[in-house]
């Protein structure tokens, strides 16, 4: 039986390892695992849901794959529990793209197993690729999975210019014979228009704030494509649906056409369609066309996603924005309004309004880097980051004590200016606290503070943990320490879990200590280029900053980060709800209330506070997707409604 120390060494080099939390408790649970001569292929991190443990709700831990089975071990439970599943049990793997996490369900022979993990797409494709490559074990047919109807996107494409041609031709016929184009009743199309005009609303708003010159094209490119989709599997679409997808591409006008915004701006002044423009839109198909043939080949088939929102999500990651759940949710409202366009919807069109979803909310990962690139380059004054930390939900002591440290470093640098003695001030600081508190967030924040203050020169955030600093042998810690000292020059090293460099039960034996000597080494050399800030529970931060008097002598500034109280964590729920233009009734909003409220007073110190909060946003998001699928004629109301049956039940949440 390998030791905890033996398995670390063998699984330290998998890049998934660095994002587990409480590797402690999964070491401990592999020492009693793995057989002799058993290893480590691959790791991912997440929720899983199984058949002896967790069969009614979901566990938190890892799902690695060794070179002879899957395992499955709890991360967060004192006492590890494990689940193990044979490769040559397994009879097919699929995923889907939730708004922040990837479900991956993996089909046995009479039942299934899934795992909802947060690590990128790229990460659990090459995961479930070592699977397939095992045992015996065979991928999930196309059929099978939601990923079928990006098979069918090319063949609709070119039915749509097909469409086209039929309808310019049969236009001209209908004004030889004097009939009227679009057949189609007022209230059907004063409807489409309302809605049109409310997604055309948000789009502009996106547009104007995504300063991306590929954004515009990336946009029209994504509507095309869930317009192809909506016609399917026919591959025609009724008069409504064409008034539609003319009415929304017409106002983003992607070819930015004088003439098109023109006529759009005419069309959409009023709160009613304007008869006299229906012409207009039957001749703007030409446009369509064209915008079709151009942009075709940049349709990401290959991605599963949708260029749309991989641009915003990376966006959104360096800039703290939330722009890629508002155009998720006007392009899911354009789906659901094209697909209803005719007034009816089938079971195979609510499937497909299903697939859609998962289709909208399949991103990409983004890397540190380019955030950091990002976020350097982002000019904020001390009165806007001041702003977004006072506005942060709770954190009253927090933001007492940034403002103090605010005052202290202003009146030294007065001091400084007038050749007045000055005391040494350290910025390096130790945030305590469970996870899902912020901690995070403000160290960024921070990082932005003291570049308004003239003290840092970028001010940038580089965050790592004992994976991504300490290596299995001699000497090579110490380059690892420096490579990361680099990135985080004239910024903030952010260390989460920093605890784990000296395990209690590992002491000077670890490689661990050659991290702390290099960093504190390195605090030293780059005493004016560099901040520190170290984190993780309190008792064993505690040990951490008393195990040597180095870390004691530079970390002199402590930050406590507690867990959001019920009221707090409605507070960040009704954020992401504004954010993605949601509205919750009292009566919806007071049953999340009380979900939050019973998870708060069981909560132990593991509990996820705003990352629960995300988590449970995001099935609610789904439960409503599904319960207003079949909803026939949609409204702005019931699209944008929470509903108390959306909210889900204590015991479907993680326990």
């Amino acid at each position: 039986m390998a030791s905890s120390r033996d398995i670390e060494k063998q699984i330290d080099g998998i890049q998934n390892w660095v994002l587990v939390s409480n590797k402690k408790n999964v070491l401990r649970g592999l020492e009693k695992l793995l057989s002799k001569g058993e290893n480590v292929i691959d790791i991912l991190d997440g929720l899983y849901r199984g058949i002896k443990i967790s069969g009614d709700r979901d566990l938190a831990g890892v799902l690695l794959a060794t070179d002879r089975r899957l395992l499955f071990v709890t991360s967060e439970l004192s006492s590890p529990q494990y689940e193990e599943l044979a490769f040559g049990d397994i009879r097919g793997i699929a995923f889907e793209r939730a708004f922040s996490s990837i479900i991956v369900t993996l089909k046995l022979k009479s039942t299934q197993v899934t795992f909802k993990t947060f690590d990128n797409r790229s990460a659990v494709t090459k995961f479930i690729d070592i699977i397939t490559g095992r045992g015996g074990v065979i991928a999930a047919p196309r059929e099978d999975t939601t990923l079928r109807l990006l098979d069918e996107i090319n063949s609709t494409m070119k039915n749509l210019e097909e469409m086209n041609r039929s309808i310019i031709t049969g236009t001209a016929e209908a004004k030889k014979q004097g009939v009227e184009e679009f057949s189609i009743d007022e209230k059907s199309l004063d409807f489409l228009f309302t809605e049109a005009k409310k997604i055309n609303r948000t789009l502009a708003e996106l547009i104007g704030q995504v300063d991306d010159k590929d954004f515009k094209s990336a946009l029209a490119n994504d509507i095309i494509l869930l317009s192809s989709l909506c016609g399917m599997p026919d591959g025609t679409l009724s008069a409504g649906e064409l008034i539609f997808i003319s009415l929304v591409l017409m106002a983003i006008n992607p070819d930015g056409s004088d003439s098109t915004a023109a006529i759009a701006g005419e069309i959409f002044k009023g709160d009613a369609f304007p008869p006299d423009r229906k012409s207009d839109l039957i001749s703007y198909w030409n446009t369509i066309s064209g915008y079709i043939k151009k942009t075709k080949p940049g349709v990401d088939l290959e991605g599963y996603s949708l260029k749309t929102m991989n641009l915003l999500e990376n966006l959104d990651r360096g800039q703290g924005t939330r722009n890629a759940d508002r155009a998720g949710t006007a392009l899911y409202t354009f789906a659901q309004c094209l697909m209803k366009a005719d007034g009816s919807l089938s079971p195979e069109e609510e499937e497909r309004l299903k697939q859609i979803y998962r289709l909208i909310n399949r991103g990409t990962a983004v890397s540190a880097t380019a955030v950091a690139i990002k976020e350097a380059e982002e000019e904020e004054t001390l009165e806007k980051v001041m702003e977004k930390i006072n506005a942060l939900v709770g954190m009253d002591k927090i933001k007492e004590q940034i403002a103090t440290l605010v005052n202290l470093i202003k009146v030294q640098k007065e001091r400084e200016e007038r050749r007045l003695p000055a005391t040494p001030l350290s910025l390096h600081a130790v945030f305590y606290g469970p996870p899902g508190t912020g901690k995070t967030t403000i160290a960024r924040l921070l990082g932005k503070v003291y570049k308004s203050l003239g003290l840092l020169k970028r001010g940038q955030l580089v965050e790592t943990d004992r994976a991504g600093l300490v290596a299995g042998y001699v000497g090579q810690t110490a380059i690892n320490v420096d490579n990361v000292v680099q990135k985080a020059l004239d910024g903030v090293l952010f260390i989460d879990e920093a605890y784990a460099l000296i395990p209690d039960d590992i002491g000077g034996r670890d490689f661990g200590q050659e991290a702390v000597n290099t960093i504190l080494k390195r605090m030293e050399d780059y005493r004016d280029r560099l901040v520190v800030i170290v984190a993780g529970y309190t008792e064993e931060m505690d040990r951490f900053i008393h195990s040597n008097p180095g870390l004691k002598s530079r970390f002199s500034r402590y930050f406590y980060f507690d867990h959001y109280k019920p009221e707090e964590l409605i507070q960040i729920f009704d954020s992401f709800c504004k954010n993605a233009e949601f509205r919750v009734p009292d009566d919806a909003r007071d049953r999340a209330l009380a979900l939050f409220t019973a998870l708060y007073e069981k909560r132990d110190r593991t509990f996820g506070n705003g990352r629960a909060v995300r988590n449970i946003f995001e099935r609610i998001v789904e439960r409503q997707a599904n319960r207003i699928a079949a909803l026939s004629p949609l409204t702005d109301e019931i699209l944008c409604t929470i509903a108390p049956d959306d909210i889900p039940e204590e015991k479907d949440l993680v326990g």
